[in-house]
């Protein structure tokens, strides 16, 4: 926050506490779960979730159940011009990659240093992953995320774990720092990582890098589907395709010079190796 603290709205910083809780957890939380990761009693965060999903900025599943991100925040997000250039450009690669193994396709990119979804394609079938859109990305759990780091500068990569602070998301999330490093260095040396179940709980993502005109780590495109329909000969199908995908959007951003807007300073970028 800017200025003094005589201008801090208190109703205001609780309702982005909770509005980035649920950011972070696009399944869903309880209003326990909230109160709780906010801090906050929970007959205040009711009457804030109350109030946004009368608005059609938070829905519940049902009565008593979890609540999310309503789609109201759609179109706000569309309307943040955040690595616009990238998203256009990386888009028709997505859907093409979506409609091909017929599952969601997500592209996440660089921004001051963090991660974020900003472009969701979902698939038509009934079972499907939720789109995380706007979720910021975890650099030791996600494949989006995982596939970033492992092309950070070293330096970068120790702030990542560093910042850790026992991480873990779910009962399958890496959080021993070795571990972290050794995955990173896997993926850097395959070119695609995989989320299997380390933030969701019957969900597995793969995700590839994408690199902007200056060989520099701006964003990935990740793929998202149920376990139950995750095979290694499916695991085998999408790293190809998404690889494939990946350096389709790599050759169209050279094409474009296109320098990502958010990224590392120059000196001290990791260049692919």
């Amino acid at each position: 926050m800017t200025g003094s603290d005589n201008h801090h709205i208190e109703l205001i910083s609780k309702t982005v506490a909770i509005i980035e809780a649920l950011r972070d957890r696009p399944e869903g939380l309880s209003l326990q779960e909230v109160s709780l990761q906010t801090g906050q009693v929970k007959s205040s965060v009711h009457r804030i979730l109350r109030s946004l999903a009368h608005h059609g900025y938070i829905e519940q599943s049902a009565r008593g159940g979890c609540y999310r991100l309503g789609i109201q925040f759609l179109p706000v997000a569309n309307s943040v011009r955040i690595g616009s250039n990238l998203v256009e450009i990386a888009r028709p690669h997505s859907r093409k990659l979506r409609d091909r193994f017929d599952e969601s396709t997500y592209i996440a990119i660089l921004r001051g240093g963090h991660g974020v979804f900003v472009d969701v394609q979902e698939t038509s079938r009934d079972l499907r992953m939720v789109g995380p859109l706007g979720a910021r990305v975890h650099f030791h759990a996600t494949a989006a995320g995982k596939v970033m780091a492992a092309f950070f500068p070293k330096e970068r990569r120790r702030a990542v774990l560093k910042n850790l602070h026992d991480a873990a998301i779910t009962e399958r999330t890496l959080v021993a720092p070795r571990q972290i490093e050794e995955t990173w260095d896997e993926v850097r040396r395959v070119g695609y990582a995989i989320n299997n179940e380390e933030t969701i709980i019957g969900a597995v993502f793969l995700a590839a890098p994408v690199f902007d005109s200056a060989d520099s780590v701006c964003g990935s495109v990740s793929i998202g589907l149920p376990k139950s329909r995750y095979t290694s000969q499916v695991r085998k199908g999408m790293a190809d395709g998404l690889r494939q995908c990946c350096h389709r959007i790599n050759g169209d951003l050279k094409a474009a010079t296109y320098v990502h807007e958010g990224a590392f300073d120059r000196a001290q970028r990791g260049r692919r190796g």
